[in-house]
């Protein structure tokens, strides 16, 4: 798709965003991880640099998603995890940085631009965008009062991207905090809401947090491709610099 859902203050939706067999792939892959890492979520995060080969799923979608997301020239390449929250559970509202060299070296790096490529309808809880940037650091929000407030439904196959400054988080609505408790496993709602996060960089994020895909985490998203024989790891290695 490129058709937008809307486009204000530079941020873009987009629907039907990936053609069917390729969102069900990804979709299926993501939900075959289970809790695997699930209170890492956020610590876990993998390197893509533009020129490899994709050697997973989510690797696999992110060469479609780019051509929507159009990052400019001096992107390199992005960095991703997998989102999944519960019913009723938030993500507060923060900005997404280079996070190894914010608490290593006290530097706050932005990445260019931030996106959110939703698996599953999960309208109980919608990505907030709101109108502030960083100041001198992460903790001061410029202005102090969010210039506006964007708020996304989480749709399947829906994908919505974002400048990579921006404060933003999930917020559940009421009903589902109210309702969280309540869940019980003869429930027919989706436990679990699920997404593919994506973030466009100029410079990559550091070690360890954001780590190359090697297989051993996730494994379910790893392409059989990965496993030829005639990949050399001398090969690979040359991919990922």
């Amino acid at each position: 798709s490129d058709v937008y859902k809307r486009q204000s203050h530079n941020i873009r939706v987009f629907e039907e965003a990936l053609r069917g067999s390729l969102f069900e792939r990804i979709a299926r892959a993501v939900r075959d991880v289970g809790d695997e890492r699930l209170k890492r979520n956020y610590d876990t995060t993998f390197w893509y640099p533009n020129d490899a080969e994709p050697r997973n799923a989510a690797e696999l979608v992110i060469d479609e998603l780019i051509k929507l997301a159009d990052p400019p020239a001096e992107c390199i390449g992005t960095e991703w995890w997998l989102g999944r929250l519960g019913y009723g559970e938030k993500l507060p509202l923060h900005f997404d940085r280079d996070l190894t060299r914010s608490r290593k070296f006290g530097e706050h790096v932005y990445p260019i631009c931030g996106s959110v490529y939703y698996l599953n309808n999960f309208p109980w809880s919608p990505t907030v965008i709101l109108g502030q940037v960083p100041g001198a650091d992460p903790r001061t929000k410029v202005p102090g009062k969010p210039e506006f407030r964007e708020s996304i439904d989480a749709v399947a196959n829906r994908y919505a991207v974002f400048p990579g400054n921006l404060r933003h988080g999930v917020t559940p609505t009421p009903e589902s905090v109210r309702q969280s408790q309540e869940i019980n496993e003869d429930n027919q709602l989706p436990r679990v809401r699920l997404c593919l996060l994506v973030n466009y960089w100029h410079c990559r994020p550091m070690a360890p947090i954001c780590r190359d895909y090697d297989g051993s985490i996730y494994e379910s998203l790893r392409l059989k491709e990965f496993e030829r024989p005639d990949r050399s790891p001398a090969a690979d290695a040359k991919a990922h610099r």
